[in-house]
């Protein structure tokens, strides 16, 4: 399992065109950060981008498993299919762990720095990244192992699209960002638990997915 993970890290941050998308990404983010000091960036930053970004580990890796047909390779490996898709989910929570913590830096500087936001809301809001990362990746990634790479990237990208829209179309007074005055706390305890077994149940569907895949 550790040679996947590894092999999956290599093809994300090491093959030059991939780490490009990265930085690019990244000093995107960094720009709007530093331009758009308001509660809304914060949120659309903290809450949703950060998380996501997480979740494109698949991606990248199995475009170059396609391209090299490293599906076949897999089968002569001494693992099983569930430890080979389980290896693959655990890359993309570190990943997320990872998002999860400079978003965690951010929001001190949306709090403290750019003052828009209370302690308390801006820790809520940071909370929320937490099952909206675990709920995409359940998504994103069934979709990747069902489809492939080709397929599962418009997916990717459809819901991530769908997910920007309806933020995008809270700030035209739609009526989304209401959903913020209701008792987060109450959301959390609700979107965790429900998250995660999202996540389960993803990664089990995955191996019945992938294992039909590779045969």
């Amino acid at each position: 399992m550790k040679g996947i993970i590894l092999k999956d890290f290599y093809e994300n941050y090491i093959i030059r065109k991939n780490l490009i998308n990265w930085i690019l990404g990244i000093i995107m983010l960094i720009v709007v950060v530093a331009v758009f000091r308001t509660k809304y960036v914060f949120a659309l930053s903290c809450g949703l981008v950060l998380p996501l970004l997480g979740t494109s580990m698949l991606q990248f890796s199995m475009e170059q498993d396609d391209i090299a047909h490293f599906y076949k390779l897999e089968r002569t490996y001494p693992l099983t299919i569930r430890q080979i898709v389980l290896a693959k989910y655990i890359l993309a929570l570190l990943c997320i762990g990872f998002f999860l913590l400079v978003s965690f830096g951010l929001s001190f500087l949306y709090v403290y720095g750019y003052r828009v936001t209370t302690f308390r809301e801006g820790l809520q809001i940071w909370a929320s990244g937490i099952p909206v990362g675990l709920t995409f990746l359940s998504i994103t990634y069934l979709g990747y192992f069902l489809f492939g790479a080709r397929k599962g990237i418009i997916l990717y990208v459809g819901v991530t699209a769908v997910s920007a829209l309806v933020y995008v179309t809270s700030y035209y007074g739609f009526g989304v960002l209401e959903l913020l005055t209701i008792d987060r706390t109450l959301l959390l305890v609700i979107s965790y638990p429900l998250s995660i077994i999202l996540a389960l149940g993803s990664y089990l569907l995955s191996v019945r997915c992938y294992g039909r895949r590779i045969k």
